[in-house]
């Protein structure tokens, strides 16, 4: 682990010897994952020595009343207790503590609370978030605490989609009676994001619903298992939101424009100039996979799979005219669907 860390190691050590890896960084190392950002919480230094040393090697502060620094690929922080005193995301009183335990149960989940000393390697974990790690569970630490931020019920939903881990009942059941009203649209849509790129986007879909995420938050129950029946292994980032569009009928305009150049509905017959087209605007993958990764061989086969279609013949005085007809005089034919691929 050090490996890594020497840096900051050497520019902390005059200063404490308490300095801790804490939050996904630690989640990751315990799943044999290889983090790409680092959380350290420093103890045992003032906030006046603190923001010297930050000003000395060049950080930029990111929330100076949350005492929080960027240094590279690194948040560099004082250990705080946050308390909620208003209504929104930014209305928290915030204090300074040295103790551990305490700082470490302003954490949403108990897999994101075990902490690493940098110096020492040793592990703390005051809420048994190894075990949860080990047994793939989502468990919130302190229900109180918990409730003070409804944007932990995104969060929840989006971990489960891209580690594949349960949320235990009784979490899961605090999650579904917090209220959503209080969120951003931009706080919504970036927890929605991280969801859309996950590995297991069929985890997150599953907990959408039971915590009723989409009454809250798109006024409409989903059917589980009428999504699971198009889901494939790797689907495009706009899977759900194309759904959402063409099957719910819902407003999505709320989502930022890339999440609106979406697909239009796949039409029952499915023919070679209709592909042709539609490879004019992107690779087909991006298609195909929305739809189960209909006609795959066929798109493969045809080079239209991976990339854009690009017209021979462009006549650069009428460019959408000549592409056009470049595609009508390709020789019709029906693309069929085999079993399999519907």
């Amino acid at each position: 682990m050090k490996n890594y860390l020497n840096e900051i190691i050497d520019i902390l050590k005059p200063y404490t010897t308490r300095a801790y890896l804490v939050g996904g960084a630690v989640r990751d190392i315990l799943m044999d994952k290889t983090p790409t950002d680092f959380d350290i919480e420093i103890y045992d230094i003032t906030p006046q020595a603190f923001e010297k040393l930050m000003q000395k090697i060049d950080a930029n502060g990111v929330g100076k009343s949350f005492f929080v620094y960027k240094y590279k690929n690194f948040d560099l922080s004082l250990p705080r207790i946050e308390s909620k005193i208003s209504t929104g995301h930014k209305g928290f009183s915030v204090k300074l503590t040295n103790d551990e335990k305490t700082a470490s149960l302003r954490r949403d989940f108990t897999m994101n609370s075990v902490m690493i000393n940098i110096f020492t390697s040793e592990i703390l974990d005051f809420w048994g978030g190894i075990n949860d790690i080990k047994n793939k569970t989502i468990r919130l630490i302190d229900e109180k605490k918990f409730k003070e931020d409804s944007l932990r019920v995104l969060r929840a939903m989006q971990f489960a989609s891209r580690l594949k881990f349960k949320i235990e009942q009784n979490t899961l059941e605090v999650c579904k009676n917090i209220i959503l009203s209080d969120l951003s649209k931009d706080r919504i849509y970036k927890e929605f994001e991280k969801m859309f790129y996950s590995k297991y986007l069929y985890y997150g879909y599953y907990y959408m619903i039971k915590m009723d995420i989409d009454i809250k938050i798109f006024n409409k129950k989903f059917c589980f298992w009428k999504l699971a029946k198009t889901f494939t292994k790797n689907p495009h980032p706009n899977y759900f939101l194309y759904h959402l569009k063409n099957n719910y009928k819902i407003d999505i305009s709320f989502f930022p424009k890339k999440y609106k150049k979406l697909p239009k509905k796949k039409p029952k017959i499915i023919s070679n100039r209709y592909l042709y087209a539609l490879s004019l605007k992107y690779p087909l993958k991006l298609w195909s996979s929305l739809n189960n990764e209909c006609c795959k061989k066929w798109l493969i086969n045809n080079n239209l799979y991976e990339k854009k279609y690009k017209p021979k013949n462009i006549d650069f005085k009428n460019p959408k005219k000549s592409i056009l007809n470049e595609i009508k005089n390709i020789k019709f034919d029906i693309i069929n669907q085999k079993k399999g691929n519907k």
